[in-house]
């Protein structure tokens, strides 16, 4: 009740988001091989192939079935995600289209809708995530092939294009991921991410991972990586190992420490892996933050898209491309730095915001109606909007958080909080620190993540 919520291929055109191939025909494409471009493929994604090519010899000799729906499967007409019911990454799906490049697959993790190119699925699909106390020695974590332990589904429900999931680790944390399409730009997915402390001991340092192993076309299994935000205060550890372990209390490789970028790492089987540690988590408390996961046809776009956002923390995933032939062919195209540079057909991205807290804070009245005039000190020292001139409502606290606006409404929320707004004569003031409270409470802590 309270809150309101440089060359190109001649083959090659890619415009406004949309790649466009010439007579190229991908149904004339010989079968994938696997192949390597110019690196060797990671143990995990080879034995991934290996199933897969099992799986695929025994359901050609099966009686064909209906193929069954994909719950979990969202998308916002450029970026498709398929999100599991613990809140990683990749959801299986008869129904889907192969996805383009070598070693195809129905299989739905992060996929750019213009090119058909999927990243997160071929092999052994291995992004996850993990949220531990370093400090009481709790962890807990999940992923479709590297790997789960100490995780419990409560809550999952999606639609078209949302998707949310409520797990438990163990006993101590309860963990919220909600995937939204980001209101900035169609080349991001939104994912909020909740950590609410269940136990009864204070937390003192928490931990999260996450973690994807890019597989990126044309030369699936072979791609090139780059990472931004490295020296963040909350990020503790950067990799390019897309098959670390998802357990934050795990020894993690780091790429060298104190670099705040590196570049067009590769070409190999690579990923991305950020250890995150967002300090103290009292018990009843939450701790929130943003991540995002998307794709665009350029590196200059995917670029803008996460400045969009505010996220100069980021991982971007791009193809071992020279920049000739049929790049979405399932014979895979010539290997070299053409898709680095320039992040042809397709560069996937990850992208973080830490814990943000609000800026400004003030009393006014609700935005959706401008008919509302903003009146000072008509019921003694408590500001009112009138509506019309004849009635009253009672005024919002208007905060800002990752720069979109929060309307809280004026009231007393309760003696482990206190009043939002302070009634003095005059204009009413906002009391943040009131504010930060509330959202740390499981009660409003979502409305907190506008």
């Amino acid at each position: 009740m309270f809150p309101i919520l440089k060359s190109r291929s001649p083959l090659l055109t890619v415009l406004a988001g949309t790649l466009t191939l010439g007579t190229a025909s991908l149904a004339d494409a010989p079968a994938p091989v696997p192949t390597k471009a110019s690196s060797r493929i990671h143990p995990a994604n080879l034995a991934g192939l290996n199933r897969e090519r099992e799986q695929e010899a025994i359901a050609f000799n099966l009686p064909p079935t209906n193929p069954p729906a994909c719950p979990g499967v969202i998308d916002n007409g450029t970026v498709r995600l398929g999100v599991a019911s613990a809140g990683h990454l990749t959801v299986a799906c008869a129904t889907s289209t192969v996805s383009s490049g070598m070693n195809g697959t129905t299989d739905v993790g992060l996929r750019y809708l213009p090119t058909n190119a999927e990243a997160a699925t071929p092999g052994t699909p291995c992004e996850g995530w993990g949220v531990a106390s370093a400090d009481l020695g709790i962890t807990g974590h999940t992923s479709a092939g590297c790997g789960a332990a100490n995780i419990t589904v409560e809550n999952f429900s999606a639609t078209t294009t949302t998707a949310l999931s409520v797990v438990r680790v163990g006993t101590t944390f309860r963990v919220t991921h909600r995937y939204v399409p980001s209101p900035a730009t169609p080349f991001l997915y939104q994912v909020d991410v909740l950590i609410e402390n269940i136990g009864t001991a204070n937390v003192a340092d928490l931990r999260y991972t996450r973690g994807i192993d890019y597989d990126v076309l044309p030369n699936t299994f072979s791609e090139y990586v780059s990472f931004a935000g490295a020296t963040a205060p909350t990020v503790l550890r950067v990799s390019n190992d897309g098959f670390a372990s998802l357990d934050p209390l795990a020894v993690h490789p780091t790429l060298p420490v104190g670099t705040p970028t590196f570049t067009d790492l590769g070409p190999g089987d690579l990923g991305s892996h950020f250890d995150f540690q967002l300090g103290a988590l009292a018990a009843g408390r939450v701790r929130a933050f943003r991540l995002y996961y998307g794709a665009a046809n350029t590196q200059p776009v995917a670029l803008n898209a996460l400045a969009a956002v505010g996220a100069s923390t980021y991982s971007l995933g791009q193809g071992d491309w020279n920049g000739t032939g049929n790049p979405l062919a399932a014979t895979g195209a010539p290997a070299g730095t053409f898709g680095a540079l320039t992040g042809q057909p397709t560069t996937f991205m990850f992208g973080y915001l830490p814990p943000q807290p609000v800026t400004g804070c003030t009393v006014e009245c609700r935005s959706f109606n401008p008919n509302e005039v903003y009146t000072v000190d008509m019921l003694g020292t408590q500001d009112i909007c009138f509506a019309n001139g004849t009635s009253y409502i009672v005024p919002v606290g208007v905060l800002y958080r990752y720069g979109q606006r929060l309307e809280f409404n004026c009231g007393n929320y309760g003696a482990a909080f206190g009043n939002l707004c302070n009634v003095i004569s005059g204009h009413d003031t906002c009391n943040a620190a009131v504010y930060d409270a509330i959202c740390s409470s499981p009660n409003y802590a979502m409305a907190c993540l506008p």
